[in-house]
């Protein structure tokens, strides 16, 4: 029962499919090497951790 209860939890803990699969955005070259820039969306959880909408 126990177990039951903390399961979904444990499955948000991998990753939602917007952490895992971040969009790219735009890809810059500053001084010879490439800069990569992440977008995240409006509802994707904050980057921090805090479990906040971004």
């Amino acid at each position: 029962m126990i177990k039951a209860f903390f399961e979904p939890t444990s499955k948000r803990r991998r990753g939602f499919p917007s952490e895992t699969n971040v969009k790219r955005g735009l890809i810059r070259t500053v001084h010879g090497d490439k800069v990569l820039h992440e977008k995240l969306g409006r509802n994707d959880p904050c980057p921090c951790n805090s479990d906040r909408s971004f």
